[in-house]
């Protein structure tokens, strides 16, 4: 309940202060944001017929490697490509015993479109079948030059952008407990960081937002406290506003980061994050001068930095947690 109350106040912070923004880190513009343009191409070696195995380019773009039974190669984005309503940057899974793959919606070994994903229950009313989508893009691809030799090797190329086709609205049954297989295995933090800058990368860690602080790439057991002060920056969003209840702390979960600089950036750069996955007042609680600050201006001390020492007239800190 706090946790709704404390969002609401937070749409409030557009107008406070004489019409002024809360005071809030900006993200590094996205004319500045400079990446090395790593090569993409690679070698695979080729898997055994009727077989769907994970892979990546060289720059560390997640892909999937499928080999129908009839020999045919595909070598497929396992990025969901750009649909509305689909978060950029989200991920497929294949589906081994439906020989399908999944992420809102279905698509075929090769690629192919197929259908909309089933519902095995809703939150709230189920929408009507009039209502989903009629068409989806096929899975992004990539060129296949099957190479000579032993093994069996292909030389993955440039991409090919999926096309656009009609399916059914009526949705697929639901195969949500079939057994799944992820593309990436996400890493360690400190392990991302050890990759050449430009690199995509999935990592054991989310987008932690501090009221008044950098956006960090972190990950820590409370989602009521800030990243260890050596975490990496997330460049290219905008931190979260200063509120007048105190510090808030919002966790993003993201699919695929690039790394860059000393830290990193969203695989789509300057995308929007979407709402948070876990949201909570900072558990140090605020300043006992924190009422007179202005919210349009700098924090006259980072809010990872502060401090609570309870008292027996003050337990802890002043709200509801």
């Amino acid at each position: 309940m706090h946790d709704r109350v404390r969002f609401a106040l937070l749409a409030l912070l557009l107008v406070a202060g004489c019409g002024k923004p809360a005071w809030r880190v900006k993200a590094v513009p996205r004319e500045d944001l400079s990446l090395p343009r790593l090569e993409q191409s690679v070698v695979l070696e080729l898997p055994p017929p009727g077989s769907v195995v994970p892979a990546q380019l060289g720059d560390g773009t997640p892909v999937w490697v499928s080999r129908g039974a009839g020999d045919k190669v595909s070598v497929l984005s396992a990025i969901i490509p750009a649909m509305d309503g689909i978060p950029s940057g989200a991920m497929i899974r294949w589906l081994p015993t439906q020989r399908r793959f999944t992420g809102g919606f279905v698509w075929d070994e090769h690629g192919r479109a197929v259908g909309n994903e089933g519902w095995d229950a809703c939150t709230s009313t189920c929408p009507d079948d009039d209502d989903l989508p009629g068409s989806a893009r096929d899975l992004d691809r990539f060129q296949v030059e099957r190479l000579g030799g032993a093994p069996e090797r292909i030389r993955v190329g440039g991409p090919i952008p999926g096309v656009s086709r009609r399916i059914p609205r009526k949705p697929l049954p639901s195969w949500s407990q079939e057994p799944t297989q992820d593309s990436t295995r996400p890493m360690s933090v400190a392990r991302a960081l050890a990759l050449p800058e430009g690199t995509v990368v999935s990592v054991d860690a989310m987008a932690v937002l501090v009221s008044g602080e950098a956006p960090r790439v972190c990950s820590r057991p409370d989602h009521h406290g800030c990243c260890p002060p050596s975490s990496p920056r997330l460049y290219d969003v905008d931190g979260a506003p200063l509120e007048p209840m105190g510090p808030g702390v919002d966790s993003h979960g993201v699919a695929l980061f690039r790394r860059y600089r000393d830290g990193f950036v969203q695989y789509v750069v300057g995308d929007d994050l979407g709402p948070p996955s876990a949201g909570a007042f900072l558990s140090v609680g605020k300043p006992p001068d924190f009422d007179s600050w202005r919210l349009t201006e700098p924090p006259r001390i980072p809010p990872c930095e502060w401090t609570f020492e309870p008292s027996p007239s003050n337990p802890s800190p002043p709200w509801p947690r």
